[in-house]
């Protein structure tokens, strides 16, 4: 029996994107989605605490924040071979069983994050009438408690080759 690869599964296995998987490249690009999300949510409480709240700059550090996010991301899904994007018959048991834990680990602060976007976003909107900065700020939360298995399993994986001599060593 064959089994056909998707060409996003190729691409999550290709060699060419090794330098990705490396300890510290993923925990960089944890801590680059961070404070990119750091700063969105910032720039929207400050333009929310202003009288005019969506104003041009708002709207380009907005863009450019999702903008970046796109490399960002893809970056880190290669790091990670995109076991959280991909289906799981693509995946081999190690691979389900570590999506299993980083969903597992972060259950509890990813549903803090949840109940967090919805009110704050609600308090932001009562507070200034700013509804737009209100469902932004909703949404960054959201996004956030989202990407919180991606950067559980991106920071706790261990580089493959230690990973591979660890399974060598005998019980």
């Amino acid at each position: 029996m064959t089994t056909t690869q998707s060409s996003l599964v190729r691409t999550f296995e290709d060699e060419r994107y090794a330098w990705t998987r490396t300890r510290t490249t993923r925990h960089r690009a944890v801590l680059a989605q961070a404070a990119l999300f750091t700063v969105l949510v910032a720039g929207t409480l400050v333009a929310a605490s202003t009288e005019e709240g969506w104003t041009t700059p708002y709207f380009v550090l907005w863009t450019a924040g999702m903008l970046l996010f796109i490399p960002l991301h893809s970056l880190l899904n290669l790091g990670i071979r995109g076991v959280f994007d991909r289906a799981r018959p693509s995946l081999d048991e190690h691979q389900q069983r570590m999506r299993e834990h980083s969903h597992a680990r972060v259950g509890w602060p990813a549903s803090a994050l949840t109940l967090l976007a919805w009110s704050g976003g609600v308090l932001l909107a009562a507070g200034t009438g700013h509804t737009a900065l209100a469902l932004c700020l909703g949404a960054l939360l959201w996004f956030v408690a989202g990407l919180l298995p991606y950067w559980h399993l991106a920071w706790t994986l261990p580089d493959e080759e230690d990973a591979e001599a660890d399974e060598a060593l005998p019980a």
